[in-house]
């Protein structure tokens, strides 16, 4: 469990320095994609199967769907011209 652990920390530390680079350049969504799927992650493994919360299980799955919502949003903000663009 030990080796479960250090890999789940090191994915998300890992995500949310990629994601604190993507919001120094302000591509918020891009950051809220790559944060909240490594967060939800935390939160469900932690709370939800090892102590075995439900509600923290629930919370970490509602934050993982958020991140693919914003990696939703990302996409569509990138592929959608706007007056940022010069469209």
């Amino acid at each position: 469990m030990r080796i479960a652990m250090t890999v789940m920390a090191l994915v998300f530390v890992l995500g949310s320095a990629s994601a604190v680079v993507q919001a120094r350049k302000g591509q918020w969504w891009r950051a809220a994609s790559t944060f909240l799927p490594g967060l939800g992650m935390v939160v469900v493994l932690l709370g939800g199967v090892e102590r075995q919360i439900t509600s923290l299980f629930w919370l970490g799955c509602l934050l993982v769907v958020a991140g693919f919502g914003a990696e939703a949003m990302a996409y569509w903000r990138a592929r959608t011209p706007s007056a940022e663009n010069g469209a």
